[in-house]
């Protein structure tokens, strides 16, 4: 018994760090639910009904419904009203499998007023799509500009490979995706034509700021 649950308790280890190597999203919720089911094998066999054991069940039960409703989501092809606009408006890829590779590289998060998305000087700075909300940029603490719906943050660091350029705080509650830099860099290699519209949509977006930026400095 002892070498069986020592074995599976590496086993969870192994499958979480693992966890950490993919960059689509699916890929992610599947091996940690691997980890959790052997996490609660683990407990199970080691210490029978006990706090790990509740936890490692809540783990897989967090993971199986993200992954189903990633694999729901996938199966029915219907978006969010935001992943739409994103998908049709803001990078006009209209493909549906070029779409759904896009989704496996995004977080969707709602984030509260005050909160700091990227901090100046900062080293591989997020990459963040806006669906709504606003955000006040600042640098050298002076406040050059602000940002709201349709628009991409961290996409000067993403294409430059420089450090953030400024500091990034929410002013307006915001719904935003976080996109995965090195996922989509990697999508964009192997899809040029993801890689054509994804640069189409950042230029169109940091040409917005440069002439919001000109007009706030007459």
């Amino acid at each position: 018994m002892d070498n069986w649950s020592t074995l599976v308790g590496w086993g969870a280890g192994i499958a979480l760090i693992a966890a950490m190597i993919p960059h689509q999203v699916r890929t992610i919720r599947m091996l940690c639910l691997a980890a959790g089911l052997l996490g609660v094998a683990y407990f199970a066999l080691t210490a029978g009904i006990g706090i790990g054991l509740v936890i490692a069940i809540g783990f897989v039960a967090v993971n199986g419904a993200r992954l189903f409703e990633l694999r729901r989501r996938a199966r029915s092809g219907v978006m969010t009203s935001e992943e739409r606009d994103l998908f049709d408006h803001v990078m006009k890829i209209e493909e549906p499998t070029q779409q759904s590779r896009l989704r496996d590289l995004m977080i969707w998060e709602d984030v509260t007023v005050g909160s700091q998305l990227i901090k100046q000087g900062e080293l591989d700075p997020p990459l963040i799509y806006i669906a709504s909300g606003r955000a006040e940029i600042e640098r050298d603490l002076a406040i050059i500009s602000e940002c709201g719906a349709g628009e991409f943050l961290g996409e000067m660091s993403h294409v430059s490979g420089e450090r953030a350029s400024a500091t990034v705080t929410v002013t307006q509650d915001m719904r935003m995706a976080r996109i995965d830099r090195d996922a989509l860099g990697q999508l964009a290699a192997s899809l040029p034509e993801i890689g054509k519209a994804v640069d189409r949509a950042f230029n169109r977006s940091l040409a917005v700021k440069v002439l919001r930026m000109n007009k706030s400095s007459r």
